[in-house]
């Protein structure tokens, strides 16, 4: 079951396009998760799977993707250890103009 619920939406702004050239996959993963951090002081705290559901991808194809915007710069992870278990902060980098 997605985890997109029917009033979900998310907004790709025209910069995206022209000034990083992101299309398909890489697009809709980096606007998702712009979306979350925008404001510059949250950051995106989803799942693998929530960024699949929007791609209508597997985990797998939206790993690959996350790690090629982080590849390019694109993406900030940050990694916190909890009671053993790995979670995995992202913020979208926009660029300065």
């Amino acid at each position: 079951m997605s985890k997109v619920s029917p009033d979900n939406y998310v907004a790709i702004q025209g910069w995206m396009i022209t000034d990083l050239n992101l299309k398909g996959n890489e697009l809709l993963i980096y606007a998702v998760i712009y979306g979350f951090s925008q404001d510059g002081e949250s950051q995106f705290t989803g799942s693998l799977q929530y960024l699949a559901d929007w791609c209508n991808s597997s985990k797998e194809s939206a790993r690959k993707v996350v790690k090629n915007l982080l590849d390019k710069e694109l993406l900030i992870k940050e990694d916190k250890i909890v009671n053993g278990i790995k979670f995995c902060k992202y913020r979208a980098v926009k660029p300065k103009k």
